[in-house]
């Protein structure tokens, strides 16, 4: 669902990007499109280089993961905060906020209509889809509103792969937590990480908290496997990393020194910073990120109850906004200098 390393500024990577007039590159299995969105905060305004993003994923879900995400960087009327916030709920939490949710159900109407090509995005390049993986990213994010808005258990999916993954040892799990904190990611060098994250983490899914939210909308972005079947869908359940979680991306900056941050807040620094770079394409001052940071609780620890399975959701009615887009306003901000295109991922061939 996430990857396992840093974001990277891909263009270090390449020697005399300033004489290249057209720069193509290639990412294969990136799952989440930090690799995009920490290059494109890199790029400056007096760059003469057009870069062309190709990607491949191994899953549709991965492909509109990464729409998704994208989507929340390049939106030109969120604010710093609240698209950092709808970010990093999306990518690690297995339950939203409700004004997270309500985002996410108005923007998936939106990328439908990209994707059906009834509206134009100049970002991005589907071109290279094949027709049965646009259809697929479609079914996605249909199923997403719809799974929003009735509910589905991703807690109790949650449970059931902790329990397969444990074992025997299901009933001792809180030691199991302790040993792979202090034996794996300590030894991975994620400084920031509290022990009381990771083991909230591990309990329910849910990364990455604030004081004042209260997360109690299901995240369907999680689940696996999504296909239409009649006037419905049918899913997987979670299927993903449920040792190291999102902490690998993120939560991984050198740079930062503050030991009283906790990777939440280390994570939401890090996207501040890459989101106002994407759009005012110049560094971003250091009174930019602390304004958006509450420093009362830097000095405490963030005490959240893990939610309750058993709570039904009370359904919504999904609610379809016309899209008034016009060719000359666009909700996006403008990187001329920049295109993505998602590639289908062939079909690997056996060997007889």
């Amino acid at each position: 669902m996430w990857g396992n390393s840093p974001p990277l500024d891909l263009l270090s990577k390449i020697h005399k990007v300033k004489d290249l007039t057209s720069l193509n590159i290639l990412t294969v299995g990136g799952r989440d499109a930090r690799h995009i969105v920490k290059t494109l905060s890199m790029l400056k305004n007096d760059s003469a280089t057009t870069i062309n993003f190709h990607i491949s994923e191994s899953s549709s879900e991965c492909i509109a993961r990464s729409i998704l995400l994208l989507n929340i960087c390049l939106q030109k009327n969120l604010g710093l905060q609240e698209s950092c916030r709808f970010y990093m709920e999306i990518l690690g939490n297995t339950l939203l906020t409700p004004g997270t949710a309500k985002f996410l159900t108005k923007t998936l109407y939106q990328l439908i209509d990209i994707i059906t090509e009834t509206i134009a995005c100049p970002w991005l390049n589907l071109e290279s889809l094949k027709y049965k993986h646009r259809d697929s990213i479609e079914a996605i994010f249909k199923f997403w509103i719809r799974a929003i808005c009735e509910g589905i258990p991703i807690v109790e999916y949650w449970d059931r792969r902790m329990r397969k993954a444990l074992g025997t040892r299901y009933d001792y799990r809180e030691g199991v937590f302790d040993w792979d904190y202090h034996m794996v990611l300590k030894s991975r060098k994620i400084s920031h990480l509290t022990l009381h994250e990771y083991r909230f983490w591990r309990s329910c899914g849910i990364s990455f908290t604030w004081l004042e939210t209260d997360p109690s909308r299901n995240n369907p972005t999680l689940v696996s496997n999504i296909t239409p079947y009649r006037n419905g869908f049918i899913h997987g359940a979670y299927m993903g990393d449920i040792v190291n979680g999102p902490y690998l991306t993120w939560t991984q900056d050198e740079s930062e020194k503050n030991e009283r941050l906790r990777a939440t807040d280390k994570a939401e620094r890090q996207l501040i910073k890459a989101i106002y770079q994407i759009k005012e394409r110049k560094e971003c001052p250091e009174d930019i990120i602390a304004a958006h940071r509450d420093q009362s609780v830097l000095n405490g620890t963030l005490v959240t109850e893990m939610p309750n399975i058993e709570i039904e959701q009370e359904p919504w009615i999904p609610i379809r906004e016309r899209s008034d887009i016009s060719d000359d306003q666009f909700p996006w901000i403008d990187i001329e200098k920049a295109k993505i295109t998602f590639h289908s991922t062939p079909k690997r061939q056996l060997l007889s």
